[in-house]
């Protein structure tokens, strides 16, 4: 790999000299050039990486402004037409052929990720060539997000996600073997904003387990099926809105993920495939969830919903937190539910709870569809205080707390008494 050397002359001048071996081995030759700033350095040492490590074509170093380095080229451009320079390409240019050129995501993916750009990043960065952004400009382009209130997950989102691959890719070379315009993505190293996660969302015990669950069916009935399954079984909501009555397997007591609903648009649509290779998966369900689930599936046409609005159809998100949830909330909280509980805090619920018991990792992860058991881990599983017997416990053991001066006389209770 070509490396740039920065040295001082004389008269205390700085250049900045590109060197590399021929054809990127150990074996190959040394050669370099240098220059007056840094920034040609920049663009002379991608030129060299992109023809491999040898030194460009007389074309190419004309075409980039190094005509200087190429023997005549200075004579013959006078009785030429003078080389236009390259084109400044802008963040915002590179972007929007950047996300026409993806491939994998789907359309409502793109159309995420071009509302976060019009919104979040082009009004900023939007007019900045791609190839001058530095880390300071990036540093202060968060701080704005910060500034605007946004939630850490959502810079999180919006840098991973949409921006930093944006620099990445302007990092390789063109479709055409073009320079890079980049050397470097300019959000390396910049520490992301803490993220402070509202403390116990989840609902903790069995005594608030019951009181959400009656609380479910004291509001709706069949709302309360599909929240209690979202409960035992943490499946997300589009996973269990969209369950058919063909996923559901009584015998084995199983429900299998094979189909999801999700919004595209700002509507809600039947997806044949989970959100990722992950999420295909078989989940258990307690057998008195499993009772209510079949009871539900009836005589239903295989591609039937499991779980249907008063209306008929699936469930939207939307109107299912709004005119339920938030009711039975409420409800819960008037009986004695702590609050702070979200609907996605049921998945969060299950997964702490399996883990409190000990319930392996890699079960966890399947259970959750997730790629990664740190994800499972780190995110979905919360403090508890179900594991507090049993380490009252084990301290007791490892210090003899039974034995010795703690060892229980009932003879000797009269002596402790207050007042004695």
């Amino acid at each position: 790999m070509a490396s740039i050397e920065t040295r001082k002359t004389k008269g205390k001048l700085t250049r900045y000299r590109v060197k590399w071996r021929t054809g990127g081995t150990r074996a190959g030759a040394w050669d370099g050039t240098t220059s007056d700033a840094y920034t040609d350095a920049k663009r002379f040492k991608a030129l060299v990486e992109v023809h491999g490590h040898q030194w460009p074509p007389a074309e190419d170093l004309i075409a980039q402004g190094f005509a200087y380095l190429v023997p005549g080229a200075d004579a013959a451009s006078a009785t030429t037409d003078p080389v236009e320079p390259p084109a400044i390409v802008t963040f915002e240019t590179f972007a929007l052929d950047y996300l026409e050129r993806l491939v994998k995501p789907n359309p409502e993916t793109k159309r995420k990720y071009l509302e976060r750009l019009r919104v979040h990043v082009f009004p900023v960065l939007g007019e900045r060539p791609i190839a001058e952004i530095t880390r300071r400009e990036m540093r202060l382009w968060q701080e704005g997000l910060v500034a605007k209130k946004l939630a850490a997950k959502t810079i999180q989102n919006i840098r991973g996600e949409t921006v930093s691959p944006i620099f990445e890719a302007a990092c390789l070379p063109g479709e055409d073997d073009e320079p890079p315009l980049r050397t470097y993505n300019p959000l390396k190293g910049l520490a992301l904003p803490q993220r402070i996660r509202p403390p116990r969302e989840i609902v903790e015990d069995q005594r608030e387990a019951r009181l959400v669950i009656e609380a479910a069916y004291e509001i709706d009935p069949n709302a309360a099926d599909l929240m209690l399954t979202l409960l035992a079984t943490g499946m997300r909501w589009g996973e269990t809105a969209g369950l058919p009555v063909q996923a559901v397997n009584v015998e084995r007591g199983t429900v299998s993920i094979m189909q999801v609903l999700r919004r595209e648009h700002f509507q809600w649509k039947v997806i044949p495939q989970p959100k990722t290779k992950d999420g295909y998966r078989e989940i258990p369900v307690p057998a008195q969830v499993m009772k209510v689930i079949a009871a539900r599936c009836g005589s239903r046409d295989r591609d039937a919903f499991v779980f249907t609005a008063p209306m008929g159809g699936h469930w939207l998100h939307d109107n299912f937190y709004d005119d339920r949830w938030k009711k039975i909330r409420t409800l819960a909280e008037a009986n004695g539910l702590r609050k702070r509980r979200t609907m996605y805090g049921l998945r969060h619920s299950l997964l702490t709870w399996l883990a409190s018991e000990g319930v392996d990792l890699t079960t966890l992860r399947t259970i959750a569809g997730h790629k990664r058991v740190s994800t499972t881990f780190d995110i979905y599983v919360h403090s508890t205080r179900r594991h507090h017997p049993k380490v009252k416990q084990a301290i007791s053991d490892l210090m003899g707390l039974e034995a010795g001066p703690f060892t229980s006389q009932p003879h000797a209770a009269e002596d402790h008494r207050p007042g004695r």
